[in-house]
């Protein structure tokens, strides 16, 4: 919708665009400028949940699909680095002093970073009937809120999120074998995410990584590119890594395997994304790997 309205203002002969009538788009036109560029038909949601926005996109079209008001879907998300995020997150600070070391003891805080994904979803027999290569199956999604706090994640409500993902997808704890962490790197996210996790799998940790010490914190993709990590994991069979991993904390206590360093091959048969957002939005999805 921006590129067409700047296609009419600068054939007008008008030759820049004042930043302000940019900022005064809904949100809502992303997606609708998306399905006008693809020559798409079906709903168009436009899901500013931050952080977590991803793995809501992918839980909408997991429900369409499911009840079948949709034949496919593209979910995910995108997001671009500007001042305001980085001013944002240095007032906090929550920005880390060199690199993101999730899970480390010296860990201080994120990277900003930016991108965009999409995966498509369709019900599994019709792509088999298309002779698609399917990665892996969206079992289920849970989703909630907290609103407790702005900023700092609570772990009972991530562990009531994580409880529902199970639930929606048919799976118990032990079924899990590989979390594909929210991983920012901030000292509380990756204790409360930790603690979170010890509630749901109180006699065994699966492996959990970051994948955020590779591509930065991507915001609104941030879970999206976790989905494409996870399906990526399942077909091709490996655990993906935490990067600048050099001394794990010893207050996150036993049994935590961040997988450091570099890949580890595997064979994961279901896998959990987390994707967390500011004002305590929480989404998660799972992940099984194709019959």
């Amino acid at each position: 919708m921006i590129q067409q309205l700047t296609g009419q203002w600068l054939a007008s002969g008008l030759k820049s665009i004042d930043a302000r009538l940019v900022e005064q788009v809904p949100a809502n036109r992303i997606a609708t400028a998306v399905n006008h560029e693809l020559g798409l038909t079906g709903p168009a949601q436009t899901v500013p949940s931050a952080c977590s926005a991803s793995n809501f996109a992918l839980g909408y079209a997991y429900d369409l699909i499911v009840s079948g008001e949709a034949d496919l879907m593209l979910a995910g998300g995108a997001d671009a680095v500007n001042r305001s995020t980085h001013a944002g997150f240095l007032q906090l600070g929550a920005l880390a002093a060199d690199v993101c070391r999730p899970f480390d003891v010296d860990r201080s805080g994120i990277l900003t970073g930016e991108g965009g994904v999409a995966l498509l979803l369709e019900p599994y027999a019709a792509a088999e009937a298309r002779g698609a290569h399917i990665y892996a199956e969206l079992l289920g999604y849970g989703a909630n809120c907290d609103a407790k706090h702005m900023v700092n994640p609570d772990a009972d409500s991530i562990a009531a999120c994580i409880r529902l993902a199970h639930q929606s997808a048919g799976v118990s704890p032990d079924d899990v074998d590989y979390v594909c962490a929210h991983g920012t790197g901030t000292p509380t996210n990756d204790a409360t995410e930790v603690a979170a996790m010890r509630a749901v799998f109180p006699d065994r940790l699966p492996p959990i990584s970051s994948i955020k010490s590779m591509i930065g914190h991507t915001m609104g993709a941030a879970s999206g590119f976790g989905a494409a990590i996870c399906c990526t994991a399942l077909d091709q069979g490996f655990l993906p890594p935490t990067a600048n991993l050099r001394t794990l904390d010893p207050a996150l206590g036993e049994g935590v395997d961040p997988v450091p360093g570099m890949a580890r091959p595997a064979s994961p048969r279901v896998v959990q994304n987390h994707g967390f957002a500011f004002g305590g939005n929480n989404a998660i999805t799972m992940f099984g790997r194709a019959a």
